[in-house]
């Protein structure tokens, strides 16, 4: 019993390190000189977006538009995602046309 209590709490430690790790408040990422968006995707979020279905990823419905992913890169949210304040103009719209050429997107709910 002891064993298992153990590994449990080693389990539960690591993976918590795991999921902080990637909750820094700002990423300091700066695409090169000619990135396109499916580069600045792969070098600045394939880290944390993993491939889904044959997608980038999967986006909700309400963030299925430039506006809303343009805001989420500049801004992050929460613990999971990081801004992204070196993303402007051209880059970060790159890397929203890029999402929504190659994400698959949730249906919406039903009311």
């Amino acid at each position: 019993m002891k064993k298992m209590t153990a590994l449990s709490l080693t389990l539960t430690g690591y993976a918590l390190i795991v999921l902080l790790s990637g909750c820094a408040k700002n990423s300091d990422y700066m695409p090169s000189a000619g990135a396109t968006g499916e580069s600045i995707f792969k070098e600045a979020c394939a880290n944390c977006h993993s491939p889904v279905n044959g997608k980038v990823m999967i986006l909700r419905p309400e963030m299925a538009n430039s506006e809303a992913i343009i805001e989420r890169v500049r801004n992050g949210k929460g613990f999971g995602m990081p801004a992204f304040p070196n993303l402007m103009g051209d880059s970060v719209q790159m890397l929203a046309d890029y999402l929504l050429e190659n994400a698959g997107t949730l249906p919406e709910k039903a009311e």
